[in-house]
């Protein structure tokens, strides 16, 4: 039996084989990994494996973090990005740098006692792209109008070129005068110049910057290209001969920028999403003192202000309607087209559009804290954030281009030996050309884009693009039942009414829905709370005080050990209803019950359907008692539910799950929900739930529509099955092109068409999403 190798590659981990690369007591697997080990550890001592060196020294006293966000100009493909994220971690005092490439923003969380947030500008512009603070308006329609005019250019003289080449190579076939067969290359020559000078200068400049940095890009590959093609014709050219290139200089440059100017055209729609967001932010208010309207500063809001909004202006922060009756359109929040009627006592949000009347409202939430501007930052984490097959992407980006580089030298001598010179750089010039991954670089970041801005229009806030890659492979649901599958509204159904007053007293104290139920229903009597000291809230089981020297205990059956069998007879009728039961007790004593009931979403039992017709299991979780949750569970058609679960205990169920293999998705509406949204595979929180469930939460279905789970699963796997597809074309196009290239069965004009087609392709497969 052969021995396989035991020697692992120093970069990757892969086996390196019988015959690995060395480099400076390391081992490779390949010439790539030996190529970017070589970029990695530029400027360092080589003592250190590169798992450990890439840590950053430590620093001498504890330093705080703070957190920037850049936009870039100038980027030209995914090797940009990593340039810059390069070169930043390089720097002392810088913790993180991630560039987002398609939204063209730049993340930098450093060490301000270390590293002044100048200096960080300072490298970007070194080497050689344009960065300003981002604010969020952004409009970076200035770099495809620049990619045009040099389109245009380039364009222009390649049909020039062309018919002047042209001479030269009937010059070949019939007798010209020799002033004009001398003459016609340098005319040529002369009007690519400005291609090579204007047209073509962001490739060559950008290969030039990444040379400096000893980082090998797409450039590099183009401008190889270029310039080769460029000499070559040059020398012909001044001595006589009639294989010039000045036509496929010129058409690499065209169709380049054609490519790039598509690409920058995509990135931009892709980034007005989160213009278009901002604008939606109001800027001012008008603010009611002293029975009068004043203008102010959208700043100058503070909770607890009186505002009006007149029909047809955004309502400026989320608050309560005091005066006035109108209609506000909420898609933009909720998805919902149908618009909301507003009355006193009624809820409205920043960023919606009042329609109709007149409305007065109290503020409650301003500024970063309305809903609109946490959409905003959602949307915007979500659109610049990298989900884990861009990472994997960019890394095989890294290792492709040194690799290119290497097979188009070995083609070029290979083919040497049995053509012409010119046959052999021809065939060199267009694997360098077919071989650019700018579909790949822009596959993954358009198609997630797409998706991100679809979810939002469907009112599916999604909070990290992570999430869309996640939620197709989830195969069990867990359903929170009090406020996600019922309604958020109780109604108290039993009390006694004697106790009333003391019981809303102490639950006066509590957000919980059963308390708010139990406060509405003493409002709507007239009876006022009355204060109560030393509250105590128990987590998932209840809630204890004082009042006037008698404590008061308000909770679920387990608090009640001592409960009678009248009681218990009374409680298990009110479950069996679906109806929810606690119990109360003064001064230690157990004096009676509370019933509550609230409706199921009348959306819940056809989404558990859909959610089964798909493959995924779904169980419902509850603190409520065996029989409610029982019943709810029967009618919903759940596959199996559990009752009485604490806030910990619902997220142990859901590792128990994952530990079982499960991937499992939470959805939860309440403080309780918490911990389970944070240990799922996936969180979704309602968004009329509470804020700790909704920042939990990666996922957030706005409007309270739950029926919106499924809509988010099926544009998961539409959305990762749009990101294969781009991938296997991006990959195919790659492998299939080399191939060709290098039998001399493209040429480079051909090569850098198709590397326009496949952009193209990818862009259009990636709009669908939006759709």
């Amino acid at each position: 039996m052969k021995e396989t190798s035991s020697i692992t590659c120093d970069l990757c981990g892969l086996d390196a084989g019988t015959q690995p690369y060395q480099r400076n007591g390391r081992t490779f697997c390949c010439a790539g990994c030996m190529t970017v080990y070589g970029i990695l550890r530029e400027g360092k001592e080589d003592t250190v494996p590169p798992a450990e060196a890439d840590v950053p020294a430590a620093y001498p006293l504890p330093a705080h973090t703070e957190e920037k966000l850049f936009h870039l100009t100038g980027l030209w493909c995914a090797s940009c990005a990593w340039l810059i994220e390069h070169v930043l971690k390089r720097e002392r005092g810088v913790a993180s740098a991630e560039v987002m490439f398609f939204s063209d923003l730049l993340k930098v969380r450093y060490h301000p006692q270390y590293l002044p947030a100048g200096r960080i500008a300072e490298r970007v512009r070194g080497l050689g792209y344009g960065i300003e603070e981002y604010t969020g308006d952004h409009d970076s329609g200035g770099q495809p109008r620049d990619l045009l005019l040099r389109l245009g250019v380039a364009a222009f003289l390649w049909l020039n070129v062309m018919f002047l080449n042209l001479g030269v190579y009937v010059g070949a076939f019939q007798t010209l005068p020799e002033a004009v067969h001398r003459v016609m290359p340098l005319v040529a020559m002369a009007a690519t110049l400005p291609v090579i000078l204007y047209s073509a200068a962001p490739i060559l400049r950008s290969a030039a910057l990444g040379a400096r940095s000893g980082v090998l890009r797409m450039e590099s590959l183009l401008s190889l290209g270029i310039l080769a093609a460029f000499g070559y014709s040059a020398v012909e050219g001044m001595r006589g001969g009639t294989h010039i290139y000045f036509d496929i200089v010129c058409a690499i440059t065209t169709l380049v920028l054609l490519g790039k100017w598509i690409e920058q055209n995509a990135k931009l729609r892709a980034s007005r999403t989160i213009s278009g967001l901002h604008r939606m932010l109001p800027q001012k208010a008008r603010v009611w003192i002293d029975g009068r309207e004043r203008f102010v500063a959208i700043d100058s809001l503070h909770p607890g202000d009186l505002f009006v909004v007149k029909a047809g202006e955004r309502i400026p922060a989320d608050g309560l309607v005091e005066e006035g009756e109108s209609e506000a359109d909420e898609s933009l929040l909720t998805g919902e087209s149908r618009p909301v009627w507003k009355k006193p006592g009624s809820v409205v949000v920043a960023g919606s559009m009042n329609l109709a009347g007149f409305v007065k409202a109290r503020a409650a939430a301003v500024g970063a804290e309305s809903t609109i501007a946490r959409i905003v930052s959602a949307v915007e984490k979500a659109l610049n954030s990298r989900s884990a097959i861009e990472r994997k992407v960019d890394l095989v980006s890294r290792v492709f281009i040194p690799a290119v580089l290497v097979f188009a030298a070995l083609t070029y001598l290979q083919t040497l030996r049995g053509a012409a010179t010119n046959d052999a750089l021809m065939r060199a010039i267009t694997v360098l050309v077919i071989a650019c991954p700018c579909a790949l670089g822009i596959a993954t970041p358009l198609a997630l884009h797409a998706a991100v801005t679809r979810a939002s229009k469907l009112g599916l806030l999604v909070r990290d693009s992570l999430a869309l890659e996640t939620v197709q492979s989830i195969d069990t649901i867990v359903l929170d039942k009090t406020g996600t599958v019922t309604e958020p509204d109780f109604s108290l159904l039993e009390v006694n009414a004697d106790h009333l007053e003391k019981l809303a007293s102490l639950e006066a104290c509590s957000e919980h829905p059963l308390g708010r139920a139990l406060v509405e229903c003493a409002r709507h009597l007239e009876i006022a709370p009355r204060r109560v000291t030393g509250v105590q809230v128990l987590k998932g089981l209840g809630i204890r005080g004082s009042l006037e020297g008698e404590e008061i205990l308000i909770g679920s059956a387990r608090l009640f050990p001592d409960l009678s069998e009248s009681l218990r007879a009374e409680a298990a009728q009110w479950e069996r209803s679906g109806d929810t039961v606690t119990f109360y007790s003064f001064g230690g004593v157990t004096s009676g019950l509370l019933a509550f009931g609230n409706r199921v979403r009348p959306e819940t039992a056809v989404l558990i359907g859909e959610l089964k017709r798909r493959g995924i299991r779904v169980l419902l979780v509850s603190g409520d008692s065996r029989a409610t949750t029982q019943a709810v569970a029967e009618a919903i058609g759940a596959d199996n539910y559990l009752a009485g679960t604490l806030p910990e205990e619902k997220a142990a169920i859901i590792r128990e799950l994952q530990q079982n293999g499960h991937k499992v998705a939470m959805v939860g509406d309440g403080i309780n929900d918490a911990p389970a949204l944070a240990q799922a595979d996936l969180g979704i929180a309602l968004s009329s739930g509470t804020d700790l469930a909704m920042r939990s939460a990666a996922m957030v279905l706005m409007g309270g529509r739950l029926d919106r789970v499924v809509e988010a699963v099926d544009l998961s796997r539409r959305t990762l099955r749009v990101v294969r597809q781009n991938l296997f074309w991006a990959f195919a196009y790659n492998a299939l092109g080399i191939g060709f290239a290098a039998a001399g069965l493209l040429n480079p004009i051909v090569a850098a068409a198709a590397m326009v087609v496949s952009s193209l392709t990818v862009v259009a497969n990636s709009h669908r999403l939006a759709r």
